[in-house]
């Protein structure tokens, strides 16, 4: 699994303009560094000087209340955007939009939530399995794992966004990327259903211009013929960069071509244990609960940003809803 970055909330800020900056950007491993080099032309130089930048806009903007400036996270925007600071800029803002227009999705990710808490570490239904030998991170979806009769797509939606917060802060991921494995064996058509039209819409749409995270490849497996018309939806609703990437196969064994076996759970061959993958997630979550929290602190005014989302007369964007 990928290290954390011994960032705890007491170091850190939503000071939009603070008197000192927090200077945690960690180096890098060698195989990152040069991924970095390689792929985001990331140097020393360069990093500082696109901190300095961006730390400066995100003090002058008149829409933007309370942000964290630290390395770290702003590095989530500058990497995932391969140094392009005006491109990262607009991510943050719709990030920040983001988070307030959706609150039922991404305020109050407190992994101490029962429902959290048990979907963490009893269904676990989806597992970061570590990193690869290409150094990216590889998460496993076990879609048979969750009960559609008891959770619904709001815990879903929030434990994903959970497990997301709890690694961007890597170097790692913000450096490599991602990889996502996910197992529709045995899916039902609940499975299928429980997300509105409007929800996958904005999900796809988030994923691509506003959550800083680098996709490398989805690999979808088994997909069931109940399925097939939702993963037609999802790729519709894909930017054309994000549809190269996603992936469809019949077995397992298709997607070893691309995932190290040796990462996957020893239910699919591979030398992985449940347990101690949740063991870890598990502690990982409780000594980033604080920063997670942290994040409801930021704010930005939402108005000059709303349309950047569809809204429907159903509901689509809850405010406070409550989901149990």
């Amino acid at each position: 699994m990928a290290s954390g970055s011994g960032v705890t909330a007491t170091t850190l800020s939503v000071d939009k303009c603070p008197s000192r900056y927090e200077a945690n950007d960690i180096n890098p491993p060698e195989l990152h560094r040069t991924i970095a080099l390689q792929e985001l032309s990331e140097t020393d130089v360069r990093r500082v000087e696109s901190l300095r930048l961006l730390r400066e806009w995100i003090a002058t903007h008149p829409h933007i209340r309370r942000c964290r400036t630290d390395a770290l996270f702003l590095l989530r925007f500058l990497r995932a955007r391969a140094y392009d600071v005006q491109a990262a800029q607009t991510t943050l803002v719709r990030y920040l939009t983001m988070r307030q227009l959706f609150r039922i999705w991404y305020e109050n990710l407190d992994p101490s939530d029962r429902y959290m808490r048990e979907l963490v570490e009893n269904v676990r239904g989806c597992l970061p399995l570590g990193l690869d030998r290409s150094g990216r991170m590889v998460a496993l979806v076990k879609v048979r794992c969750y009960d559609v009769a008891r959770f619904n797509c709001y815990h879903l939606g929030r434990l994903q966004h959970m497990l997301f917060e709890a690694f961007f802060d890597d170097v790692e991921l913000q450096i490599a990327g991602g990889v996502a494995i996910i197992d529709c064996d045995g899916a039902t058509m609940g499975h299928f259903v429980c997300f509105k039209l409007s929800d996958i819409r904005n999900f796809m749409d988030c994923l691509v211009h506003a959550l800083p995270v680098r996709v490398k490849e989805v690999h979808i497996v088994r997909l069931p013929r109940i399925g097939q018309a939702l993963g037609n939806l999802v790729l519709s609703f894909a930017a054309e960069e994000l549809r190269k990437r996603i992936f469809f196969h019949a077995s397992m064994d298709e997607v070893l071509k691309y995932v190290d076996q040796d990462l996957l759970p020893v239910e699919y061959g591979g030398k992985s244990c449940p347990e101690e993958i949740t063991d870890s997630l598990k502690r990982r979550l409780a000594d980033k609960r604080d920063t997670l929290l942290l994040l409801d602190r930021m704010e930005i005014e939402v108005e000059p940003y709303a349309h950047l989302w569809r809204q429907s007369d159903e509901g689509d964007v809850e405010f406070g809803m409550e989901i149990d």
